[in-house]
């Protein structure tokens, strides 16, 4: 990490991560058809409790589609009911889909769902988003937790730790506003976070350090993390920053040379028990997420929104 650096001996939590995903969803050898039979005793109901769990909708991206049509609309509908049927109660929208506050959160309660955060793009010093429009929206939309998916990174702005300064000053104060209105900003980490050190600070350091707790948490995408700094990154950043991360982007990485790509909750090689253990009772949300392989027609987005959710229902830590 940035300011410090420690070494620890973790070599066995690959191992833990293994057999925890083969005894709950019947991976590394054992059968589904065992699994099938021996898993509900043994895990249902006894993981993450139900109201901590939540998708990000960003994995039916490709599915739903980025108009605002009736079909857009119906698609989102056919969405959230497979997702209260496979268990869910939360949900993390990071569009509106053309709908009015008003009219998603009355699609949330006709379903059961509740939105747990969500994604919505809160601008930059130099393009400031209308965060008074935002927070109405959300109060409507009964979200505590918001913030953009992403920080400037897509193409890459920032190129100083002065311009990063500013752009975590910025959200500062938009996460001082937030916090008046009874609600949270939170700052979505990618791997860039991680790889972009200035005098031996990441950017998730001067993030962190350029906002006050009070104003700011953090919502750490676990594959991220460990794609930009290490299969122990993750772990080392709630050992460092604690309760500043109030939420998780669930999202695992295929098996092979590292980093790989995403994969199925569960079906990885992420340590989700021991990054889950280090952060005690500080997790408000733990949130499925797998970025949506677009023009790939084997990927299923509700297999892996089934997935995740059975895996946190059943992971032990």
């Amino acid at each position: 990490m940035g300011t410090q650096h420690r070494s620890s001996t973790r070599a066995l939590r690959g191992v833990v991560a293994a057999t925890v995903a083969a005894l709950c969803l019947g991976v590394g050898g054992v059968s589904t058809a065992s699994v099938a039979s021996a898993a509900p005793p043994a895990c249902a109901g006894r993981g993450v409790p139900t109201s901590k769990i939540s998708v990000q909708l960003w994995t039916f991206a490709e599915y739903i589609g980025f108009g605002t049509d009736a079909a857009t609309i119906a698609r989102t509908e056919e969405v959230f009911a497979s997702l209260r049927e496979m268990g869910y109660r939360n949900v993390e929208p990071f569009t509106l889909s053309g709908l009015t506050a008003e009219q998603y959160r009355a699609l949330l309660d006709e379903y059961g769902l509740k939105a747990s955060a969500r994604h919505v793009d809160v601008g930059t010093p130099a393009n400031p988003a209308d965060i008074e429009q935002i927070l109405a929206e959300n109060k409507v939309l009964g979200i505590t937790f918001f913030g953009s998916g992403s920080t400037p990174i897509f193409p890459p702005v920032y190129t100083t730790e002065a311009q990063w300064v500013a752009y975590a000053e910025y959200l500062d104060d938009l996460g001082a506003r937030a916090r008046h209105h009874g609600q949270t900003l939170m700052v979505h980490n990618h791997d860039v976070e991680f790889e972009t050190v200035f005098g031996g600070r990441t950017v998730f350091d001067i993030l962190m350090d350029s906002t006050e707790r009070k104003n700011v948490v953090f919502q750490l995408d676990l594959y991220w993390a460990a794609n930009g700094g290490g299969a122990d990154n993750p772990i080392d950043v709630i050992e460092e920053y604690g309760n500043r991360i109030k939420l998780f982007h669930v999202k695992d990485m295929a098996a092979g040379p590292v980093p790989g790509p995403i994969e199925i909750v569960g079906r990885g090689v992420i340590d989700f028990p021991s990054i889950f253990d280090a952060a005690g009772g500080s997790t408000k949300y733990y949130v499925v997420e797998h970025d949506p392989r677009f023009g790939d027609p084997t990927f299923d987005p509700f297999e892996a929104a089934e997935v995740g959710f059975d895996y946190l229902d059943c992971v032990r830590f």
